[in-house]
């Protein structure tokens, strides 16, 4: 059984951390695999190069990242497609002939006993989960600055109700510890250009909850700054974009 050391190599392969993240950012792994990679972003940051790489990539494909783009210039499926899918999701396949009407209740009976006896080994044992493991993160920025790329990452999550969605610090461990001093995190408006001012770099080291209305600022912006103070003019110390990794609903 491979030890941790050899788990930790093998998760520096290039091409499994790229096919993993592609299948992060499309959203077709399991819960149980999407845990495990998040428990893995957690230690390693640098995972989120290769998300951010796929998240690019993949923008450009969909057109419902284009806000500006009308629906109605999007070009049509053929009508044999529609149809193809109707005949594949609403026919039902007919049932096999000479189906002898004993096998019915012999069925039901065999499926209470099979049901009984195997209930116990079905039925999950709830544990306790870490917010982590259970809510996927919905916005990232890679912060940068003009000597060191990826120096750490600004992560959001969503909360389950307004008020509960956060936003924190993700150190990259191959990097130096982050000098907080009396910097300043603030998000551009993508639209109008203007900066909104989140909190210190410190606070946002922890979990910092974040108001509605900040939120929906978030969900708006561009890309996400850090001065060196409360003037927005001052010393631009890093930057990174701010990148969707999931669709939200709450505000």
């Amino acid at each position: 059984m491979p030890n941790r050391v050899t788990k930790g190599r093998r998760y520096q392969n290039s091409d499994l951390r790229n096919k993993l993240a592609s299948e992060y950012v499309l959203g077709t792994q399991t819960l149980r695999v999407r845990r495990r990679l998040e428990t893995l972003i957690q230690s390693d940051p640098s995972w989120w190069e290769h998300i951010e790489q796929w998240q690019n990539h993949l923008s450009g494909l969909n057109p419902t990242s284009d806000l500006s783009m009308d629906t109605t210039h999007l070009r049509q499926p053929p009508k044999r497609v529609w149809r193809q899918i109707a005949n594949g999701t609403f026919n039902l396949t007919q049932q096999r002939k000479g189906l002898r009407w004993w096998w019915l209740p012999m069925g039901m009976a065999m499926s209470l006993v099979v049901g009984v006896l195997i209930q116990p080994v079905l039925v999950p044992i709830h544990q306790p989960l870490s917010v982590s493991q259970i809510r996927p993160v919905n916005y990232l920025a890679m912060m940068s600055s003009e000597s060191q790329q990826n120096h750490f990452a600004l992560v959001a999550y969503q909360g389950k109700k307004p008020g509960q969605s956060s936003i924190r610090l993700q150190l990259n461990l191959g990097m130096e510890e982050v000098e907080f001093g009396k910097a300043v995190v603030w998000m551009r408006d993508k639209t109008t250009g203007e900066l909104a001012l989140i909190d210190s770099l410190q606070n946002i080291s922890n979990i910092r909850y974040m108001s509605p209305t900040e939120w929906k600022l978030l969900k708006n912006s561009s890309e996400l700054l850090v001065t060196a103070n409360l003037d927005p003019n001052s010393t631009l110390l890093y930057r990174g974009d701010c990148i969707e990794l999931g669709h939200n609903i709450l505000m």
